[in-house]
C-alpha cells in the first residue's frame, strides 16, 4: 500500500500538480456535458460520432487510405450539424450555468417495479373501464427529453390517483401524453409527433397515432385507451397491437420497467 501511494507521488510530482489538476477539470467538463446531452436523442448521434472518430485513427493506422479520406471529410459536416442539433442542450446549459444548477447531480430514487406496474395498470383499467382516453409513453433506452420539455413537467411519483386526475375529461392536462421515466412522472400534456403511416385504419384516431409515431423514432413503449371504445392498445417499434388484456398490460409493462432498470440503474429489480 505505501509503495503504491509513494508512486502515484512520484507521477503527480513528475507530471506536475497543474496538469493533473487540468486533466481533470476537463474530465469534469465532459462529464457534466454528458449528462445534459443524456436522454435526448442527439445522444446517440453523438456517441455515432465518437465512433467514427475511433474509425478514423484505426483506418488511419491501417493504411485504409480511401476509408480514411471518407471519413475525414465527413466528420467536420457532423460536428457541425451537432452545433444546429445541441442548440436547445447549449441553451439549457448555459440557463444552468446561470442558476448556479449546472454542479448539482440529479438523482431519482427508485420503486419497487411491481407497485410501478400496479399504479399504471390501475390507471389504463380505469379508463378502460370508463372510456376515457389515454395515452402514457415509458421511456426506455433512448430518451424522450426533447419531447418532455414541451410538456409541462411535474417530476412526481407514478400513482394511480395523479394519472386519474390528469387523464379526466375537460382538465387542463387532459390532452396530450404522459411520459414516464423511471419511476416517476416527468411530465403532461406532451404533444408526439403523428406517424404518417398509411396503413392504419381510418377509425385510429390522433391518439394512436402519436403513440405509433413516438414509437417509430425512439424504444419507447406507448400504452393507449381509446375514448370512443375504452380498447388498451400498446405501440411499440411503429407497430400498433390493440384489444389488450389487463394481463397483457402488466407484462408489457413489467418488462419495461425492468428493461430500464438494467439499462440505466434507475429502479431496483424485484
Amino acid at each position: 500500500m505505501n509503495a503504491l501511494f509513494f508512486f502515484f507521488v512520484a507521477v503527480i510530482r513528475d507530471i506536475g500538480i497543474i496538469d493533473v489538476f487540468d486533466v481533470g477539470l476537463v474530465s469534469w467538463g465532459i462529464y457534466r456535458v454528458m449528462l445534459l446531452i443524456e436522454g435526448t436523442r442527439a445522444f446517440n448521434l453523438l456517441k455515432g460520432l465518437g465512433i467514427l472518430l475511433i474509425l478514423l485513427v484505426f483506418t488511419k493506422d491501417l493504411d485504409f487510405n480511401t476509408v480514411n479520406w471518407v471519413l475525414a471529410n465527413t466528420l467536420p459536416a457532423g460536428f457541425l450539424a451537432l452545433v444546429v442539433i445541441f442548440q436547445p442542450e447549449l441553451r439549457r446549459a448555459l440557463e444552468d450555468i446561470g442558476r448556479g444548477s449546472f454542479l448539482a447531480d440529479q438523482f431519482t430514487p427508485g420503486d419497487d417495479i411491481g407497485d410501478l406496474v400496479e399504479q399504471v395498470s390501475k390507471t389504463i383499467e380505469t379508463c378502460s373501464k370508463k372510456r376515457i382516453g389515454a395515452l402514457i409513453v415509458i421511456e426506455q433506452e433512448i430518451g424522450l427529453k426533447d419531447f418532455i420539455d414541451k410538456g409541462v413537467p411535474l417530476q412526481s411519483p407514478i400513482s394511480s390517483e395523479l394519472l386519474n386526475t390528469i387523464f379526466m375529461p375537460f382538465t387542463p392536462l387532459h390532452d396530450g401524453a404522459v411520459i414516464i421515466k423511471g419511476s416517476r412522472v416527468e411530465a403532461a400534456s406532451c404533444f408526439l409527433p403523428v406517424s404518417g403511416n398509411t396503413e392504419f385504419e381510418r377509425e385510429v384516431g390522433t391518439r394512436h397515432r402519436a403513440a405509433v409515431g413516438i414509437t417509430e423514432i425512439t424504444d419507447a413503449i406507448a400504452l393507449i385507451v381509446s375514448e370512443e371504445t375504452g380498447t388498451i392498445s400498446v405501440a411499440r417499434g411503429g407497430k400498433l397491437h390493440r384489444e389488450l388484456t389487463i394481463e397483457k398490460v402488466r407484462e408489457i409493462m413489467h418488462s419495461a420497467f425492468k428493461r430500464v432498470s438494467k439499462s440505466r440503474g434507475i429502479l431496483p429489480i424485484s
